[in-house]
């Protein structure tokens, strides 16, 4: 989110946000202030959405048994964030099951890795995990 003073009018932009905290990103903390204006991102704004666990379980069951079986999985993810969100959740997922070790996980976005590099950056807006992972 920010916020932006034009002429004395306050502007907040949310952009995609989320009150939950997800793999790498700290949850949304809402402002302390009543906006002029307030521009809001809501894809999915009126969407009930599944547990995360739920979401997140039902992702790598189908990968696994997916690998399991011989086969291979392509996940095109476009959405800024959303390829590290599946990545940290995959490489979770294959840190704590063993038989996944010799299976190898690429990722082929010249714009996922340039967002690696902001989130370098803005280390210090990722949750807490992440922050420790990266000193």
């Amino acid at each position: 989110m920010f916020v932006a003073d034009i002429a004395g009018v306050r502007v907040l932009h949310t952009g995609d946000y989320s009150r939950k905290e997800d793999c790498h990103l700290c949850a949304a903390e809402i402002p302390q202030f009543s906006p002029d204006i307030c521009i809001i991102e809501s894809t999915y704004g009126v969407q009930l959405h599944q547990p995360r666990n739920v979401r997140e379980k039902r992702f790598t069951n189908v990968i696994h048994s997916t690998i399991s079986q011989g086969g291979r999985v392509l996940i095109p993810a476009f959405a800024l964030g959303r390829a590290q969100e599946l990545l940290l959740i995959l490489d979770e997922y294959w840190s704590n099951h063993p038989e996944l070790h010799n299976i190898p996980i690429y990722y082929a976005s010249p714009l996922a890795k340039r967002c690696m590099a902001v989130y370098q950056t803005y280390i210090n807006s990722m949750n807490e995990r992440i922050r420790n992972q990266y000193f």
